[in-house]
């Protein structure tokens, strides 16, 4: 009777080993899978959000960018003569993550970038900073954003590539003094 029992037991020991095995085996598979298997895109920039740009003279670029950046509230700053740097009050949030009691609001900041690839293709790359005292040089602190705002970042250069493949911007009117 000892033997019988024990018998009944050993086809499910030797079932449950299998059956772990078996899951072991196709858990390793699968990440080996989706981790081995993923093709990455080429990528020209370091940045936090570029786009490249085809068959288009740097001055329409600039056109582009200042009007897809004024639309969403951006006022263009002086920045180093190879960028261009726009800025606009932060949020609330953006305050209280990136902010202290003491300096005032945040202000988001975007310096872009152009390069040329080739003769044919420009890429326009782009930073996010959140800076306090943004009007005074010698005590303005710029944080660069956190990773969770190159979506942000992304969009709006998204934009731009969208307005210069539909050639919808205008430049903008003469200004006579």
């Amino acid at each position: 009777m000892c033997e019988q029992s024990m018998s009944r037991k050993w086809p499910a020991y030797q079932f449950s080993i299998k059956a772990k095995g078996l899951v072991w085996f196709l858990g390793i598979s699968g990440v080996v899978l989706i981790t081995g298997c993923s093709s990455t895109k080429p990528s020209f920039s370091n940045r936090m959000a570029s786009i490249v740009v085809t068959n288009e003279p740097p001055e329409n670029i600039d056109t582009t960018l200042r009007s897809v950046f004024k639309k969403h509230w951006f006022e263009e700053t002086k920045g180093e003569k190879d960028e261009l740097v726009f800025q606009r009050p932060g949020t609330f949030m953006n305050s209280l993550v990136y902010g202290d009691w003491w300096s005032g609001g945040v202000w988001e900041r975007v310096k872009i970038y152009q390069r040329e690839l080739d003769s044919e293709r420009t890429v326009v790359e782009c930073d996010g900073y959140m800076v306090q005292e943004h009007d005074d040089p010698l005590f303005q602190k710029e944080k660069l954003q956190y990773g969770s705002q190159k979506k942000h970042l992304q969009q709006l250069m998204d934009e731009v590539g969208t307005e210069l493949r539909l050639g919808g911007v205008e430049p903008p009117p003469a200004t006579s003094n």
